[in-house]
């Protein structure tokens, strides 16, 4: 019986965490529209990345009309790419804000996007 709950849990959180990120794009396809790109850079081992996905996921499902959202795991093929375009700082997980054509224009820190209202501020603002 308990098998067959945690088994029905984990179905559960996995189709959460899949509409979670639905609206996500590819970074190489998000710097290309005409929306700012609000992108997470970080490591499933870092400290805060659970903390921060959880934030953003909520922030993208906010600003979705407004920005496009996407995910940079350092510890992907695609993080190469980003790597060659722009520096990967050391200091993961954080967000990168890119007006069009992915000109960097905004650095968010750890505290201020695992903190809601900071980091919808900053959005905000970025977009004005």
């Amino acid at each position: 019986m308990m098998k067959k709950i945690l088994v029905l849990l984990f179905l559960l959180t996995a189709v959460v965490m899949g509409t979670q990120s639905a609206k996500a794009i590819k970074f190489e396809e998000g710097i290309t529209q005409s929306k700012p790109l609000a992108v997470i850079v970080y490591a499933p081992w870092a400290d805060g990345q659970e903390e921060m996905l959880r934030v953003f996921n909520m922030m993208e499902q906010r600003y979705a009309d407004s920005y496009n959202f996407a995910r940079v795991n350092i510890a992907t093929e695609e993080a190469k790419s980003f790597n060659k375009r722009f520096y990967i700082y050391p200091n993961i997980p954080y967000v990168l804000l890119f007006r069009t054509n992915g000109k960097v224009s905004r650095y968010l820190k750890q505290d201020c996007v695992m903190n809601e209202t900071c980091f919808a501020e900053r959005l905000d603002m970025f977009n004005n």
